[in-house]
């Protein structure tokens, strides 16, 4: 049996609008072998169907790879669901992983990333869920192509999480059909200067660059209390607060961690109920051989 664990990523990170995310150390996590028949377990009796997202990922891998095969998967998820910390991507990039260690590591990192960004349809969680760390995708000569970038341990990852979803069509459709060019070219900016923050370390430009026009003023009032989190959050680390994919999670990017006061202040004034988790960026997927 092989033991899979595929990280929670966090996209759009600002100004990287469906182009820049980021893997963090909170993992999701499966236990596989082949099997005469499939079998789910450990995941509520609604998830056991053939419909099951991981058993879609597995299926797609052996048919890329030239097979046909069944599994049997122990799920120990520890990513919220529906909370915009790559689920999805992680059980996709699960399911591809299992069809490739359980036949001889037949998928390379990169066919696993693209066969996820088809499923996925987008790629900016699916490329750090597969290559870790902080990941730039770009369209290139018809093909997405991914630049994987490190950075310093120095920076602290704070997910605070709400006991609500905002549902991906929800946050989709509140963004606007187009934007003007002034716009574009004032993100562009903000973009570089804020990949060029996070891999140097750079909190005084952190928190010039991380800001957003493109998608954050119109998926802010989708989540209750993001004013109060923003103000306390910010005031109290120096850091700066993004929305994480299209929420409902938020991230914190500090260089020092929330404070007890600050956590305390947001769970005595918020309406819902937040949970905190601190990361740090994680380096990827991990395999490895487990007796159960």
């Amino acid at each position: 049996m092989y033991r899979i664990k595929i990280p929670a990523t966090s996209a759009n990170l600002g100004p990287g609008f469906d182009c820049l995310g980021i893997a963090l150390d909170l993992y999701d996590t499966f236990d596989v072998e082949r099997c005469g028949r499939d079998v789910l377990e450990n995941t509520e009796e609604r998830f056991r169907t053939p419909d099951n997202l991981f058993l879609k990922a597995y299926r797609h891998g052996c048919e890329k790879i030239g097979c046909e095969d069944h599994i049997r998967v122990i799920f120990h998820a520890d990513i919220p669901a529906g909370r915009g910390l790559g689920t999805s991507a992680a059980i996709i990039a699960g399911g591809l992983s299992a069809a490739s260690v359980l036949h001889d590591d037949a998928l390379s990192p990169e066919e696993i990333f693209h066969l996820a960004a088809e499923m996925e349809g987008h790629p900016d969680n699916a490329a750090p869920a597969v290559y870790g760390g902080l990941c730039l995708c770009l369209e290139a000569e018809g093909r997405t192509e991914v630049v994987r970038m490190n950075v310093p341990d120095t920076w602290i990852f704070t997910a605070l999480v709400p006991d609500y979803e905002v549902h991906t069509e929800a946050a989709r459709s509140a963004l606007p059909q187009t934007y003007d060019r002034p716009v574009i070219a004032w993100t562009s900016s903000h973009l570089f200067a804020m990949i060029e923050a996070l891999r140097n370390g750079d909190m005084a430009l952190l928190r010039k660059a991380a800001h957003d026009r493109v998608h954050e003023p119109y998926r802010k009032d989708l989540i209750a209390d993001y004013s109060l989190l923003r103000k306390t959050a910010c005031e109290d680390t120096g850091g700066v607060l993004l929305i994480s994919g299209s929420g409902s999670t938020c991230l914190l990017i500090s260089q020092r961690p929330l404070s007890p006061e600050a956590k305390q202040k947001i769970q005595t004034e918020a309406s819902a109920s937040w949970k905190f988790h601190q990361l740090a960026v994680s380096e990827g997927p991990v395999t490895e051989r487990i007796q159960l």
